[in-house]
């Protein structure tokens, strides 16, 4: 699909305010255990370019906002055991709880809610009181892939942008026209075939074994012991999969009432695990990075194109993509953000702990990057990770570096 954006999208000031304060469930679990179902959590600014730089362009690659839960499996699997077997007051309550998440899910599995919608027009506010009248004229693109959350977070961006500056040209596109770039996790079929049957499997099945406690599920049947321990803790991952979608569809429900903080924080650490295991490079694989290396081949080619041409310069102001978690992970990977990746040497306890999910790619994750020019003509780029400073080249402290020296790193990743 490619359209003119022209439709506008609406959003409550309720919601924009709690775009920047995350999760909107009561007593909720610490962010870091939330994983990447977490929403984001948008400072109030984003931290001023240095004064002597004046922008020309902008760089950008996002993930979908806040989302309902992507599919029936987790809640499926979780209603199917209790409809066949004896239940507890616990179970009887677990079957309750189930009852509400389906009556508010039903008919939008994976779908942007509002606040999803909320994080994007704040992110576009954001960016464009970085930029005071950066944006007061010129073109933007922006892509999305053709899953409708990312197109719906692209126009909710689009949307606030535009209505912030009116004279911004703006052409919003979506389809797989796309998929090479922001859906690389299905289009290279080694990666595919790595996430599906990879050496992955069995180191995170055995950590999955050793941390991740059966007594959540225990307690909702009166005979557990029907179930093999197996099949026990993977509805414990169940039920913590479907617990972690509170915050983000808003659920006013207590995690705790169905596990402890213990157990939630080993289902925690097994999600960091599996997403670091198949989404970024490891001792295990570097498929990961070298699959993404088509998207971060098109952030530097934009970009040089944009400093390159002049016809191009003077017009366009930045390049503005929608994607997935399986889209940034792998590439803030292969960037190698801090605690985006890990060591090669790290083994499986360290990286479920080390490598945060919540962090790396919450609900409305982004890499933002700002290319700017000193007065003596030098070009630097200012890069952001989920609009907070980050500093691009590894070894260094420095959020704002020369464009040449940021180049020839990334080329190194290549």
């Amino acid at each position: 699909m490619k359209t003119r954006l022209i439709s506008l999208i609406l959003v409550s000031a309720a919601l924009l305010s709690a775009a920047g304060t995350g999760a909107r469930g009561t007593d909720f679990p610490p962010a870091a255990d939330n994983g990447t179902m977490q929403p984001i959590d948008l400072p109030e600014r984003l931290e001023a370019l240095p004064d002597s730089l004046t922008p020309v362009f902008v760089n950008h690659i996002g993930r979908h906002g806040a989302r309902f839960l992507s599919s029936e499996k987790k809640v499926d699997r979780l209603a199917k055991a209790l409809d066949t077997h004896p239940l507890t007051a616990q179970g009887r309550g677990m079957k309750e709880m189930l009852r509400r998440v389906i009556g508010a899910t039903s008919g939008r599995w994976g779908a942007l809610d509002s606040l999803g919608k909320a994080e994007w027009t704040s992110v576009a506010r954001l960016l464009d009181a970085l930029l005071p009248g950066f944006f007061a004229g010129g073109d933007i693109m922006a892509t999305a892939t053709y899953v409708p959350r990312a197109v719906e977070s692209m126009y909710s961006f689009c949307h606030e942008l535009g209505r912030l500056n009116p004279r911004l040209q703006m052409s919003a596109s979506s389809g797989p026209d796309y998929n090479t770039e922001l859906r690389f996790f299905d289009t290279d079929a080694d990666y595919r075939d790595y996430i599906r049957s990879g050496k992955w499997k069995p180191v995170y099945e055995a950590f999955v074994a050793a941390e991740v406690p059966s007594a959540p599920a225990e307690a909702l049947f009166t005979d557990p012991g029907a179930f093999t321990p197996k099949e026990l803790r993977d509805l414990t991952l169940d039920i913590y999969g479907v617990i972690q979608s509170f915050g983000a569809i808003g659920l006013p429900f207590s995690p705790y009432e169905y596990m402890d903080a213990g157990a939630y924080a080993a289902c925690a650490r097994a999600s960091n695990l599996q997403h670091a295991l198949t989404r970024t490079d490891t001792y295990i694989s570097d498929l990961p990075g070298r699959s993404a290396r088509v998207l971060l081949r098109d952030i530097i080619s934009t970009t040089e194109t944009a400093l390159s041409d002049p016809s191009a310069s003077a017009l366009v102001r930045g390049r503005f993509r929608f994607a997935h978690a399986e889209t940034v992970m792998p590439l803030l990977s292969l960037m190698r953000l801090p605690g985006c990746n890990v060591g090669a040497e790290a083994r499986p306890d360290a990286i479920a702990r080390q490598w945060i999910g919540a962090d790396v790619s919450p609900l409305g994750a982004n890499f933002i990057m700002v290319v700017s020019k000193a007065p003596s003509g030098r070009i630097y780029a200012t890069t952001y990770l989920n609009c907070r400073p980050v500093a691009p080249i590894p070894g260094s402290t420095a959020t704002t570096v020369e464009w040449p020296r940021l180049l020839r790193h990334w080329q190194k990743m290549l």
